[in-house]
């Protein structure tokens, strides 16, 4: 393992992190994680499309403001020190992992601070939650660039009746050696080499071809000016029916108890209307266990809509190249 010397969250950290592929970033890139796929990191990574900022997220906030505290309560508890460090693989200087901390023994403890909710998942799945399994692979590759044989996953939640949970994890060589190094290698070559890795139809965006950029960009320009457009009418058009409702509400004082009146070529006419019937409440009440397999007998054929998200300001589609200095890994 090579130290870098850096304080982490720093301008400079982030641009080391750049040049390279980072712990965190590992349960992406081998497909494992449910929030991101791996031709979404490379595409933020790359600059072809915006990375989400998680800054303002609370969960990630909290965690950062209570890391310390975290790190001191596993110091107390195993009589050790835990020192925050920046390192690289020696063998391989582009996987890159910043630590939580390294204990007496040399052995890297990844701090985890879940929400009540996924405190109670780990609580009750242990092993098999999705936020073990993530920070499994993530520890994998701390323990690959430290060398040590086994390594710590802390998650506490820092609430009141809610110990820590502590996993004492064993290095796995099959697994480094012929899945988790070799996909992360691989990724940085698509990185640096401008080829995109396969993406997911489900979960990854299109992004237009350079061919067919000048056709998508003109339509975005005209989409946002009549969505300008409509929500000046849909204003005016509020404010109609907001008129109208305040002269039909005239008509009705006026009217007193007649059913019907008339004047000024105006007839308003009042009437009672029989009020739609629930039908899902009454399903419920006449066949509660009704299963989805008999309902979907009676389901009409599907058809297929879109939905169009402005996301602030346009960012430019730029032809593909290895990154300079632009943060945009993900954490867990």
């Amino acid at each position: 393992m090579k130290l870098i010397p850096l304080k982490q969250r720093t301008p400079a950290w982030e641009a080391w992190r750049t040049q390279g592929v980072t712990a965190s970033e590992a349960p992406v890139i081998l497909g494992r994680s449910p929030y991101k796929t791996p031709w979404r990191l490379w595409a933020e990574r790359t600059g072809v499309v915006a990375p989400e900022d998680l800054s303002n997220k609370p969960c990630v906030q909290r965690g950062i403001a209570l890391e310390d505290q975290v790190r001191r309560g596993f110091e107390d508890r195993h009589r050790t020190l835990l020192l925050p460090l920046c390192a690289e693989s020696i063998e391989h200087p582009a996987l890159r992992c910043s630590l939580d901390g390294l204990n007496d023994d040399g052995e890297p403890v990844e701090l985890k601070v879940p929400t009540e909710r996924t405190y109670r998942r780990l609580h009750r799945e242990r092993e098999q939650a999705t936020a073990y399994r993530l920070a499994w692979v993530q520890l994998q590759f701390q323990l690959y660039v430290t060398g040590a044989s086994q390594g710590w996953l802390v998650f506490d939640p820092c609430l009141a009746g809610s110990p820590p949970l502590e996993f004492a994890v064993a290095r796995d060589e099959p697994f480094l050696e012929n899945a988790l190094i070799p996909a992360c290698l691989a990724f940085w070559d698509c990185i640096t080499g401008g080829q995109a890795p396969e993406s997911d139809r489900e979960r990854d965006p299109d992004v237009p071809a350079v061919a067919d950029l000048a056709q998508w960009q003109d339509a975005a320009r005209t989409y946002r000016a009549l969505l300008e457009d409509r929500g000046q009418l849909d204003a005016r058009l509020k404010s109609i029916k907001d008129r109208l409702a305040h002269a039909e509400a005239v008509f009705v004082r006026l009217m007193g108890d007649h059913l019907l009146a008339e004047a000024e070529g105006v007839r308003v006419t009042r009437y009672q209307q029989n009020g739609t019937i629930d039908y899902p409440a009454l399903l419920n009440a006449i066949a509660p266990d009704l299963d989805d397999a008999t309902l979907d007998r009676y389901r009409r054929p599907p058809t297929q809509r879109i939905k169009v998200t402005l996301q602030g300001e346009t960012v430019p589609t730029a032809t593909i190249s290895p990154p300079a200095a632009t943060a945009s890994s993900f954490y867990f």
